[in-house]
């Protein structure tokens, strides 16, 4: 099994070594890597053109203008030899057997992509800022397994089968959910055993305005999903829209009452890791109405990719 590495960079300069140094150190080689270089303003070209230069199947692409990682992804399908395409973030540590692991359930002939497991340490949240310490509270100390294209492998022959990445209804979120579920129905699906560290990009300048942006992301593809018919069963609606319906509930005589009680509650809950360890900072005192915020914020934007089916952020 020949395996091709795409890896899709956006301004990635404070991550990519550590990425980079651990797909070099994996137990298990690959066949190609191909870099997708979408426009980044920072220094992560240097950095690339850096490492590519020491390997002769490395092979460097660089976007004009920003295309996002649906288009991104694509462009390094199409030009991948492997019959095995690994999909991989800017900003993972692999584990050393990370990429054995992966590709080792495509043994089963049937098996058409597997994801991996991600873990976000404890350690690593401490050392970020106080919004940074805000967006990625809900993910401490998680291990959380699934396919979202940070580190997960398809069958090229798969993914040409139902038309690679959907890079017309999305452009950086919302695209690794709408190819699971049409793979679903071609083969299998699987998660490996394969771990990786999700570091994420270090930003001193990250702002309460990148979580609102992020959020709009994340709602815009999530309404896109719902209209394409990708999220289907009850389960799975209530799971990516509970503060859609939150917010929607406040409009219904009776159930606004118990709609308001679980927003109150929401908004500790949500971040309620930095009410513990920032209880000091005066930020702290806007947190639990900011977080109402975003969820006003999730509504329109849900709303907005439901109507247009499209995801645009």
């Amino acid at each position: 099994m020949q395996v091709s590495i795409i890896m899709p960079v956006y301004n990635g300069e404070t991550t990519l070594e550590k990425t980079l140094q651990s797909l070099l150190s994996q137990e298990k080689d690959f066949f190609e890597l191909i870099i997708v270089n979408d426009a980044s303003a920072d220094n992560s070209l240097e950095i690339l053109r850096k490492y590519a230069n020491r390997k002769e199947n490395w092979i460097l692409i660089n976007n004009d203008k920003n295309l996002g990682l649906a288009k991104s992804y694509n462009k390094g399908i199409c030009k991948a030899k492997g019959n095995l395409i690994v999909t991989m973030h800017q900003d993972i540590v692999l584990a050393a057997d990370a990429l054995k692991k992966l590709i080792a359930p495509f043994m089963d002939n049937e098996v058409v992509a597997t994801g991996h497991a991600d873990i976000h340490p404890p350690e690593l949240w401490k050392k970020y800022n106080f919004w940074q310490k805000c967006f990625f509270a809900r993910f401490q100390n998680l291990n959380t397994p699934g396919i979202n294209g940070q580190f997960d492998c398809f069958r090229k022959s798969a993914l040409e089968k139902v038309g690679l990445f959907d890079e017309i209804h999305f452009r950086t979120a919302g695209e690794d959910g709408d190819l699971v579920d049409k793979l679903k129905k071609i083969g299998k699906v699987a998660n490996s055993q394969a771990k990786t560290i999700h570091i994420h990009k270090i930003d001193p300048n990250f702002s309460w305005k990148d979580i609102v942006r992020k959020h709009k992301q994340y709602a815009e593809a999530r309404g896109t999903l719902l209209a394409l018919g990708r999220i289907r069963e009850l389960q799975n609606i209530i799971k990516n829209f509970f503060r859609e319906m939150m917010v929607f509930s406040l409009f219904i005589p009776y159930l606004n009452i118990i709609a308001l009680a679980s927003i109150i509650t929401y908004s500790f809950i949500y971040t309620g890791p930095v009410y513990l360890r920032e209880y000091k900072n005066p930020k702290i005192i806007w947190l639990p109405f900011f977080n109402v915020y975003l969820l006003f914020v999730s509504f329109i934007y849900s709303l907005k990719g439901f109507v247009f089916k499209q995801q645009k952020i």
